[in-house]
């Protein structure tokens, strides 16, 4: 009888080794010890919206022999700028930068034939119409336009958030049912819900050459759209699949 024993016992490895070569591997998938499987997901959405926000950078700059008078020349232009803007309540007006570079003479290096001082300005707004215009009244007034650029604004991709989540979520769910379905499963239970921060692909920054030109101080602008992802991250249980039995190879 104890011979009987120590034959079994030494038969049980080998056994358990049997059993867990029938775990079945699924990519995203794992079975849980009470026969369920267990889904790792990720739902996505994507929108096209068109963008909201218009910025324009101008510059005003001015050279002269002296710092001090191209300084003072600088601060003309720019406080009549600024008062300017400062008519259009929907439009959003702050400076940026502000430089002074000595030139030096190009036969005697170690002399200064002149003073460079320049400044920046930026105009935001979501109405693009009067900012083009203010932007045609400002080159006439020595500004000049350095780069122009579309974005979409908080407001915009906060009213579109709602809906992708859904999107994404019913992604996720019709991924999950079509694995359950290929498993024989029956039922899904949803355990957990990721969902990360939201992004979109920002626009590159369009230069705006021809604005600089007198003969189109109002440049035509395309403002163009900007591509909103949104993606939620899901763990689901597949219940009530059969058992699949597995034969040897």
């Amino acid at each position: 009888m104890r011979h009987h024993a120590i034959r079994n016992g030494a038969r049980l490895p080998w056994m358990l080794a049997g059993l867990a070569a029938l775990v079945l591997a699924l990519p995203g998938a794992a079975v849980s010890g009470d026969g369920s499987t267990t889904l790792s997901l990720t739902g996505k959405a994507e929108r096209q919206v068109a963008n909201d926000h218009m910025t324009v950078l101008m510059t005003t700059e001015a050279r002269a022999p002296e710092a001090a008078e191209a300084a003072a020349t600088v601060n003309r232009n720019m406080e009549a700028a600024l008062e300017r803007a400062a008519e259009q309540d929907d439009i959003e007006a702050r400076t940026i930068g502000y430089s002074t570079r000595a030139i030096h003479d190009a036969d005697d290096r170690s002399r200064i034939s002149a003073w460079q001082v320049q400044q920046n300005l930026e105009l935001t707004s979501s109405d693009f119409d009067p900012l083009t215009e203010l932007v045609g009244a400002l080159q006439q007034r020595d500004l000049t336009v350095s780069q122009i650029r579309f974005s979409l604004s908080a407001e915009a991709r906060q009213e579109h958030r709602e809906a992708m989540i859904e999107e994404a979520m019913e992604d996720l769910k019709e991924q999950a049912r079509l694995i359950a379905r290929s498993l024989g499963a029956t039922h899904l239970r949803t355990l957990e819900v990721e969902l990360p921060d939201d992004h979109y692909d920002r626009p590159q920054p369009m230069m705006a050459m021809r604005a600089m030109d007198e003969s189109a101080s109002q440049p035509s602008l395309e403002a163009g759209h900007s591509t909103l992802n949104l993606s939620v991250r899901g763990r689901l249980q597949a219940l009530g699949a059969e058992t699949l039995r597995v034969g040897p190879r």
